[in-house]
């Protein structure tokens, strides 16, 4: 990652490290690109995931601590994007391909680049009669500017805060899946514990989503897993085995993994794998947070 003095500081800055830019080394900053990311995996917010990766994203931007940010944000959910790294590569892709999103940097580097780019990207959709999205994300919070995207035609702005990843997939998310293809919703109760309310849990593809997302969670430090089952009556006892696996990964890292309200075929696929006690259950998110806070 070829990264300027100026960058580098906000990596550190980013981090929460305190390192002396001049001396910093390869080990300082892939320490302060994994805390980044640490972080960027514990947000806390109610985010619909599902399987996204039939979906095209392009990234805009000529930072590459911003384009390392959003690809990890967005390989998460299953998207990997295009990168352009200034604007005549990104009015190239705009040009030759359709995407679903479009992120664009406003200073790219200059806010009149960044509005060249929407201007572009919404030509494009109009041509293509598509409901692609334009959010743009920038660390300027000059009013004029932000309205003129959005008189240029972005749908939405993101000013770079503590919060802007969470923003940006909690946008994604309304913007790409209904309710009905949903498969669950995640959101994080506090530091230790993530909740997931599930739609669907009976494909393959959703097994693993989850048990990767629950990987996720724990890589960020939060330990215990809640699983709230009362949407979930059907299921196939062969598929036992997933509740065996995200049971060993909380285990293994001194969380509990606890079902809420599992249904009559979801008990008999734990006692077929012979975890009706090592998987306790509980009637509400409540009842379950209790049972981990009394250890």
């Amino acid at each position: 990652m070829n990264i300027t003095d100026e960058q580098l500081t906000k990596l550190f800055e980013l981090a929460s490290l305190q390192k002396n830019i001049s001396e910093a080394t390869a080990n300082d900053i892939s320490e302060a690109l994994v805390e980044i990311e640490r972080k960027l995996y514990s947000f806390s917010s109610d985010i619909k995931i599902d399987s996204m990766e039939n979906k095209k994203i392009l990234i805009a931007d000529d930072l590459e601590l911003s384009i390392y940010q959003l690809s990890t944000i967005l390989k998460r959910i299953g998207i990997n994007p295009r990168i352009a790294r200034h604007k005549e590569e990104a009015l190239s892709e705009l040009l030759k391909a359709q995407f679903d999103c479009v992120i664009i940097d406003l200073f790219i580097p200059d806010s009149s680049d960044g509005l060249d780019l929407i201007r572009t990207a919404v030509q494009r959709r109009e041509e293509l009669c598509v409901d692609s999205k334009i959010v743009v994300i920038s660390g300027t919070d000059d009013s004029e500017l932000i309205d003129k995207c959005y008189e240029t035609g972005a749908d939405l702005y993101i000013q770079k805060d503590k919060d802007w990843h969470a923003k940006l997939l909690k946008f994604l998310g309304s913007s790409f899946q209904s309710d009905k293809n949903v498969a669950y919703t995640r959101y994080v109760i506090n530091n230790n514990i993530v909740t997931y309310i599930m739609n669907r849990f009976n494909e393959a593809k959703i097994f693993e989503s989850v048990k990767q997302n629950i990987e996720s969670s724990i890589y960020a430090g939060i330990k215990h897993v809640l699983f709230d089952l009362r949407k979930v009556i059907s299921f196939d006892i062969d598929d036992a085995y997933v509740f065996a696996d995200i049971y060993k990964i909380c285990a293994e890292n001194g969380g509990k993994f606890i079902l809420i309200n599992p249904s009559n075929d979801v008990q008999e696929a734990l006692a077929s794998a012979y975890l009706e006690d090592a998987i306790p259950s509980a009637e509400s998110i409540e009842n379950a947070v209790n049972i981990i806070l009394k250890g």
